[in-house]
């Protein structure tokens, strides 16, 4: 995110406003009465004195009336508002949301739920000014992509969860390790994952197109020496065999294949100039300079775009993430037969991953912290993340929603499943400039892609030195 959009002088003045009660523990006593004395001898008939009143026996004390019980208090009534990325009229996320509100409130009828959304360009700077205001709402929607959730953690807009999971023993167990470790900055949690995927790790294929060329189903067991001698049969006038994303979440992943990191563990270092890194960005420019299966930038554009492309049988295989399969489903139809595999695996035996995941905080500046708790749980349980998926979004972050049944009864989604298994972990730049590394790291690669220049370790350096200077800005 762009420091022009942020200030942490907006932030300063928020705070948090508590809450603390107090019980009373009652507790009653008594006694027994003494026996009378017999008299020493006969005296003069006297009046007989009144006589001592007898203990109250145990039936007739539990039969004494009692003080009613105080009645309980109701539950005070309360409005959450939340922001979402992406509003309405569209959106499978704002058909959840319209479908999901009302259960809540049936459930949580002291809660009233206030939906406020933002197209995906201008969600961030909204909810900044909204920030900078004092008008901010309760909960919102925030992502480990272009580094959202850990600028708004930084700038102290975001309340930690922490102590609301430890009051009740919260399961963060119901999601998967890598989702919510990516919902943390420096050990505290500031989200829970709403959705997630493991990042640009599938790979798309065009079934019809290579099996009639002699090239076989691609499968995860292929290596990429086998993935580009495949492609090659594919390959012919206006056709490609094989299109990656040419962006910083390609680079990271083919370096994963090759057992490198593209940022130090701190996310403070840049080490797009390891051996490994080079490797991958090497292999990616003779895909399309040596050996052609890769279509340049300009080509990409000639043929309308990678989905068009792909829908149009002119890329036989395409990188990318999960959530292409509807765009696929809507380009394609029926064309030609077409189906996902892992993407084919690197030197390191791997194909290549990131945990990515969207979330729902809590603002900080909330007055009615319980609540939005609430809700943030809600719209992040395990029917929501199915419902997510059934509308036709990615699905939630969750190993008992990849597992559902409901969904898979897709067979692609089993495919999803295995790489959510054993996708990699994130690693954030940590001062939370990720938009800007991203495109700066993209910018600087971009002469490669279009033929200008070849990955010579100095070119590499200079670009590496370009994307360290990003990541050596201060906090916004």
């Amino acid at each position: 995110m762009s420091s022009s959009t942020t200030r942490r002088g907006w932030l300063a003045s928020f705070g948090l406003l508590g809450a603390a009660g107090s019980s009373l523990i009652l507790a009653a006593c008594g006694g027994d009465a003494a026996p009378a004395a017999a008299p020493a001898k006969a005296e003069p008939t006297k009046a007989p004195a009144a006589a001592a009143p007898a203990a109250p026996t145990a039936a007739a004390a539990a039969a004494a009336p009692t003080k009613a019980p105080e009645p309980a208090k109701a539950a005070e009534n309360v409005e959450v508002t939340f922001h979402s990325r992406g509003g309405p009229p569209t959106g499978q996320e704002v058909i959840l949301y319209e479908e999901q509100m009302p259960l809540f409130m049936k459930k949580f009828p002291n809660i009233k739920v206030k939906h406020e959304g933002f197209t995906g360009e201008d969600y961030v700077k909204k909810v900044t000014v909204l920030l900078a205001s004092g008008s901010i709402g309760d909960a919102m929607w925030t992502a480990i992509g272009g580094g959202v959730i850990y600028n708004f953690a930084a700038q102290k807009a975001l309340r930690a969860m922490d102590d609301l999971v430890a009051k009740e023993k919260f399961d963060l167990k119901q999601y998967y390790d890598g989702s919510v470790d990516g919902m943390k900055r420096d050990g505290k949690l500031f989200g829970l994952p709403f959705k997630s995927h493991p990042g640009i790790a599938m790979m798309f294929y065009n079934q019809s197109l290579y099996e009639a060329n002699g090239a076989g189903v691609p499968t995860k067991d292929w290596t990429l020496d086998q993935l580009v001698d495949n492609a090659k049969k594919v390959t012919s006038e206006g056709v490609f065999g094989y299109y990656p994303l040419l962006t910083q979440k390609t680079v990271l992943a083919l370096t994963r294949a090759h057992g490198g990191e593209l940022l130090d563990a701190e996310g403070k270092k840049s080490q797009l100039n390891s051996s490994q890194a080079i490797a991958a960005i090497t292999w990616l420019y003779d895909a399309i300079h040596k050996h052609k299966i890769t279509p340049t930038p300009d080509k990409v554009t000639e043929l309308g775009g990678d989905a068009k492309g792909f829908g149009a049988g002119k890329i036989g295989a395409f990188r990318t993430g999960t959530y292409f399969q509807l765009t696929a489903q809507n380009e394609v139809k029926d064309s030609f037969k077409w189906s996902v595999t892992v993407h084919p695996k690197g030197p390191a035996g791997k194909g290549g991953s990131d945990y990515e995941a969207d979330g729902y905080s809590i603002a900080q500046a909330t007055k009615k912290p319980d609540a939005a708790w609430e809700w943030t749980k809600w719209i992040t349980n395990q029917e929501s993340g199915i419902r997510l998926g059934e509308i036709g979004g990615t699905v939630g972050g969750r190993p008992d929603v990849y597992k559902s049944d409901r969904l898979l009864k897709d067979p692609l989604r089993k495919i999803f499943l295995e790489a959510m298994e054993t996708a990699q972990a994130g690693r954030p730049a940590y001062n939370t400039r990720f938009s800007e590394y991203e495109t700066v790291m993209q910018d600087g690669l971009l002469p490669l892609w279009q033929g200008k220049e070849t990955p010579s370790k100095s070119f590499i350096d200079n670009v590496t030195t370009t994307v360290q200077a990003v990541l050596d800005k201060p906090l916004p």
